[in-house]
């Protein structure tokens, strides 16, 4: 009896490794960036503005976004208190967004279409938006990851992934 339960329990344990190991392999891959120039109008007016990035999901199951955060050169968070930035990170369900100032996003009922980026079940390719708001005219691009954080088949995890930050031209 004692020899059958450490079997049972042997290939339990074994298949539990296995299943993580198999389903913890997808990954989050960025298809399509957006950029804008530090010098353009709508950033020198500081006025906000959306930047879309398409990614995809390669891997086993559908994972549900818990949160996405930007990660800054020094290892800190971005967060709202930020004096520099303000960032604000949602998901468009149609797809479409580039680069858009926020009168179009509204004009255009974009901001209808976005989704809170929580909770949001990932069924292949998404769009994943940020809302910038640049308070700062001396601000040095100083973001370097985003991570993102989901659930797959019940299991926490998140990725780190290197962001070149949201505008060209800065060193």
């Amino acid at each position: 009896m004692k020899k059958w339960f450490i079997i049972l329990f042997a290939t339990l344990v074994l298949n539990v490794i296995i299943f993580n190991y198999v389903f913890s392999k997808g990954e989050f891959v960025i298809g399509s960036t957006s950029y804008i120039a530090k010098d353009a109008p709508i950033v020198e007016e500081r006025l906000p503005f959306y930047m879309g990035y398409g990614l995809h999901w390669g891997g086993f199951g559908k994972p549900t976004l818990t949160n996405v955060t930007l990660i800054k050169h020094d290892g800190t968070e971005l967060n709202e208190v930020d004096l520099q930035l303000s960032v604000t990170s949602m998901i468009d369900k149609m797809g479409v967004t580039g680069v858009i100032d926020e009168d179009f996003a509204i004009e255009e009922g974009y901001i209808n279409e976005y989704l809170p980026v929580e909770n949001y079940k990932v069924e292949d390719n998404f769009m994943l938006v940020f809302r910038v708001e640049l308070h700062d005219a001396n601000y040095e691009n100083n973001i370097s990851h985003l991570i993102i954080e989901y659930k797959n088949f019940g299991f926490r995890q998140q990725q780190i992934m290197e962001f070149e930050g949201f505008f060209k031209g800065l060193e």
